[in-house]
């Protein structure tokens, strides 16, 4: 895992603390225009409208930046997901040397869909007709994003050695690059608020289509090695879904709110519930949250849940977890 900047976790700290003095609960996220911000609005709402917890998003370059404040109870919840659980808690692959022993899961919360973004009217109708061409790397932000863009490449029978890797701090910023015609393809997730963007960017080229991610026996072998928590979904052409112009294969995977384990066990108890509770709340103002399923919260991970969140779906019915 890169070395965060030193004005990055400051800001972050800064924010946090400030949230901390005023009793508010800070919420780690994606950046804006990710699809992990407007979800952790909507959670931030919700607890403060069901719950009588003040809360607030504190949005960042991604899990890599999320997970170590976390750990330190600088932020208090955050968003993460289900391939960044084991490894920054046990610190492994991206997290190498650098574990993250007190996060505790509190749920997860959606599907995350992602796939391949390009321009429309480009040549490009496979991530196999990629090769040689510029691709976002990198991601010392958000290292779960080169993960994800690892995977999608190597189900192709493509690597970075076969691409030219154009540097990224996420997978944000590599979609805002293909806006710019600085890279000829960039995963992202299907809906973040940075597609709708390239797409009106590149709206003289026709904007924006994704690709399928290969599904076929070989590639769905290469994923689950690379990915073991993703799987594939075919999506239709939907209103929000910009790029998805076709039945489109992508890969999804688990999103998860986790709590630093300092946390009181009543008031993660009360996060737990008030999420539960509110579906439709978290739907109205999330469009990810649509695809959220209450009864499905408590899912399988090597991370332990926060003891807050295991007395709630005892109490619910929902213990032990799920296998997804």
């Amino acid at each position: 895992m890169r070395t965060l900047t030193f004005a990055v976790v400051a800001a972050i700290a800064l924010s946090t603390a400030v949230a901390r003095a005023q009793q508010v609960i800070g919420i780690g996220t994606n950046p804006q225009g990710s699809i992990t911000y407007p979800v952790g609005a909507a959670i931030a709402k919700v607890l403060q409208e069901k719950a009588a917890m003040p809360a607030r998003v504190m949005p960042s370059a991604g899990s890599s930046t999320n997970i170590p404040l976390l750990n330190s109870g600088e932020l208090d919840l955050s968003l993460m997901t289900v391939d960044d659980t084991e490894p920054s808690f046990k610190g492994t692959e991206d997290f190498q040397g650098k574990p993250n022993p007190n996060i505790r899961l509190v749920g997860a919360v959606f599907p995350m869909s992602v796939a391949m973004l390009v321009v429309k009217d480009s040549p490009f109708k496979t991530i196999a007709d990629l090769k040689g061409a510029r691709v976002p790397s990198e991601f010392p932000g958000h290292t779960g994003g080169r993960k994800i863009t690892v995977a999608v490449l190597a189900a192709a029978g493509l690597s970075y050695a076969d691409v030219k890797g154009i540097p990224a701090t996420n997978l944000f910023q590599g979609t805002s690059l293909l806006g710019q015609d600085k890279v000829d393809g960039a995963v992202i997730s299907v809906g973040a608020a940075t597609v709708q963007q390239a797409n009106l960017d590149l709206a003289a080229k026709g904007g924006v289509r994704y690709i399928s991610v290969d599904d076929s026996p070989a590639a769905q072998t290469t994923l689950k090695s690379l990915y073991p928590g993703g799987y594939i979904e075919t999506f239709d052409p939907a209103p929000g879904r910009f790029g998805i112009l076709a039945p489109t294969k992508v890969l999804s995977f688990s999103q998860f709110v986790a709590a630093a384990s300092k946390l009181p066990e009543e008031t993660v108890y009360k996060i737990t519930k008030a999420i539960h509770d509110n579906k439709q709340m978290l739907a109205d103002a999330a469009p990810p949250m649509r695809r959220f399923e209450p009864a499905d919260m408590a899912e399988k991970n090597p991370v332990p849940y926060h003891p807050g969140a295991e007395k709630f779906y005892r109490e619910a019915g929902l213990w032990p977890p799920k296998e997804r």
